[in-house]
C-alpha cells in the first residue's frame, strides 16, 4: 500500500550550507533536503476511565468494573493482544475544592490504556465501541507511517543528488572541481503536519465520531562534503 502513497517530489535546498574551506583543506559541505508525502497508516489512541469513590477500595472496585467492560469491548473489536498495553494507573486522595478551602473527598482512581489501531479506518469505530464501554477519558488520537524509513530512501537519494548539483555549481563558480566524497551524514528526519486529534469524553456519544488522518509530510537531510581538485 506503500507504493500507492503519494510521493511527492518536494525537493529543497533549505537551509542549504555551501563552504570553501581554507586552502589547506579544500573542502566543500552541501546540505540537501528532500519530503515525500504518506498516508498514515497506523493510529494510536489513549483512552482510559477515571473514578470516585468514598473510600480507595472503592474507587478502585468501581473502576476495575469499568476496565473490564473496556478491555470487553477491545477484544470484541479484535484488536491483538501486542497493540493493546496501559500506559497509566493511579491512584490518589480526591479533593474537593470551595470557599473555604480544599477538603479530602475520598478517593480518585484512574486507568488509561493505549491502543494502536493498524486500520486508520476504524479509528471512528473504535472510539464509539469505547465510550459505549463507559470510558471518560480519551485524547491525543496520533497518526504515524509504519514504513516511513523505507519511503524516505527515495527522498533520501534525490536530497544527495541535489546536494551535488549545488557542490559543482559553487565549485565551477570558484574555478575548481569536485573531488572524492569525504563524509555523508544524514540529519534527523522529520514528520511535518502530523494530525493529532483531541477528545473529551465526559459524556457518551451516539455513533461513530469521524476522524481524518490526513497526510503525513516526511523530510530528510544529508549533508555531503567533497575534496576540491584543481
Amino acid at each position: 500500500m506503500f507504493r500507492s502513497a503519494l510521493l511527492a517530489a518536494t525537493l529543497a535546498l533549505a537551509p542549504l550550507t555551501a563552504a570553501l574551506a581554507d586552502d589547506d583543506k579544500g573542502l566543500i559541505s552541501i546540505t540537501g533536503t528532500a519530503s515525500i508525502n504518506a498516508k498514515p497508516d497506523l493510529a494510536t489512541v489513549h483512552a482510559g476511565v477515571e473514578s470516585i469513590g468514598r473510600t480507595a477500595r472503592d474507587a478502585l472496585t468501581a473502576n476495575s468494573q469499568q476496565m473490564n467492560a473496556v478491555f470487553a469491548a477491545i477484544k470484541t473489536l479484535g484488536i491483538e493482544d501486542r497493540d493493546v498495553g496501559t500506559s497509566n494507573f493511579n491512584i490518589a486522595q480526591n479533593w474537593r475544592h470551595g470557599p473555604d478551602g480544599s477538603k479530602p473527598d475520598g478517593y480518585r482512581v484512574s486507568n488509561q490504556v493505549t491502543l494502536r489501531l493498524r486500520d486508520v479506518s476504524r479509528i471512528g469505530e473504535a472510539l464509539d465501541a469505547l465510550t459505549n464501554a463507559g470510558i471518560n477519558q480519551a485524547g491525543n488520537i496520533q497518526f504515524e507511517v509504519e514504513n516511513s524509513d523505507t519511503l524516505l530512501d527515495d527522498a533520501r537519494r534525490k536530497a544527495v543528488g541535489k546536494a551535488r548539483n549545488r557542490a559543482e555549481l559553487y565549485a565551477a563558480a570558484a574555478g575548481v572541481r569536485l573531488g572524492k566524497v569525504m563524509s555523508i551524514v544524514e540529519g534527523s528526519g522529520h514528520a511535518h503536519r502530523a494530525h493529532k486529534t483531541y477528545a473529551a469524553m465526559e459524556a457518551r456519544t451516539a455513533g461513530a465520531p469521524p476522524i481524518a488522518p490526513g497526510e503525513q509530510e516526511l523530510q530528510v537531510s544529508v549533508t555531503v562534503t567533497w575534496a576540491l581538485e584543481e
